[in-house]
């Protein structure tokens, strides 16, 4: 399998004002900042640990094979696109690049995968499910996949 040397530009597109500063609109990231919560309409935040969940998704860093088992790298446009959308939807992250493995059904062959693993903690309610379901459409036609792994796992309490 063809390797690509990847150098992810993750350094923030604009720099952040501090905490006291930051406005707190309730549309402006996706799940509700980072182990952030509302209480109510009121835009009041507060800690709220038993509610928190992870979010995890993996993106490929190469096409699916061809017939013959090539795998095309996936554009560093792409994969910076998709990175500057997680500066602006979430308040915070961590970026991993990983190796995974999946099954080819076709070919009745196992395939080692090069992934970029990102991880937001946060409170998702339905309008965060909802525009990440929409934004896993999007990524799913952006790097031609057919499926997306994107799941959330409840986190439990962080101390």
């Amino acid at each position: 399998m063809p390797t690509v040397a990847l150098e992810l530009d993750i350094s923030p597109q604009h720099t952040a004002p501090s905490v006291s500063q930051r406005p707190h609109h309730l549309r402006r990231r996706i799940g509700s900042g980072v182990a952030l919560a509302t209480a109510g309409n009121n835009a009041q935040w507060k800690d709220n640990p038993q509610h928190w969940q992870t979010l995890i998704l993996l993106l490929p860093l190469f096409y699916n094979p061809d017939s013959k088992g090539y795998r095309k790298p996936i554009s560093n446009t792409l994969i910076q696109r998709t990175i500057s959308e997680m500066q602006r939807m979430f308040s915070g992250y961590t970026l991993a690049r990983v190796m995974g493995w999946y099954w080819e059904e076709t070919k009745s062959v196992g395939v080692p995968d090069e992934l970029v693993r990102l991880e937001v903690d946060g409170v998702f309610t339905g309008d965060d499910l909802r525009a990440l379901h929409e934004w896993k459409r999007r990524l799913r036609r952006r790097f031609r996949q057919d499926y997306i792994y994107m799941r959330l796992v409840a986190s439990g309490t962080a101390i």
